[in-house]
């Protein structure tokens, strides 16, 4: 019977099927966050339409109001620097995620011409408006080491001229 024991025992060895009596499941490692790192990420992107330099002059109504002139239409981000993210970093971010091709600036120089009608007892003036892409920049980091729990440091909006020749007009007054 023992060297029955002992057989087996030498074929399982053999094998390989025992585990040796020492060996142990490994303790799971604790995952570590740290807790200093301010990490970030943009959210809520969506259109929006802002002004350029483009202006006509002023003109009380009733009447028809043109703008029609060779210039440089210029926009410009509302990046704010002390975000603590770079502006190419947050450009890529925009290519990535949303798939818009934008930049710090856009300047095009084209012939414009626009017409509009002021309405009667109004003074009105065209502004030209350009595609733009903007988003929340949010900065956040763990508040504990175990990954569990984060706090948003700082939340901005930042606007990015699009790179490409969507443009709008609209009236704007003063009374």
């Amino acid at each position: 019977m023992r060297l029955r024991r002992v057989i087996a025992a030498g074929v399982l060895i053999a094998t390989g099927l025992v585990v040796p009596a020492a060996a142990s499941a490994a303790p799971a490692v604790a995952k570590k966050c740290d807790t200093n790192t301010v990490n970030w990420y943009t959210r809520g992107g969506h259109e929006v339409y802002v002004g350029t330099n483009l202006y006509s002059d002023w003109m009380e109504g009733p009447g028809r109001i043109t703008y029609q002139k060779t210039a440089t239409s210029e926009s410009n981000s509302s990046w704010s620097g002390d975000l603590g993210v770079s502006i190419p970093l947050v450009i890529a971010e925009i290519q990535n995620k949303y798939s818009k091709t934008v930049g710090k600036s856009h300047a095009i120089t084209d012939s414009w011409s626009y017409t509009a009608e002021v309405p009667a007892n109004k003074v009105r003036r065209l502004h030209q408006l350009k595609q733009s892409w903007r988003v929340q920049v949010v900065r956040w980091k763990y508040t504990s080491s175990d990954c569990k729990k984060t706090k948003e440091v700082s939340n901005k909006t930042a606007t990015f001229p699009t790179k490409n020749r969507d443009y709008m007009w609209i009236l704007v007054g003063r009374e």
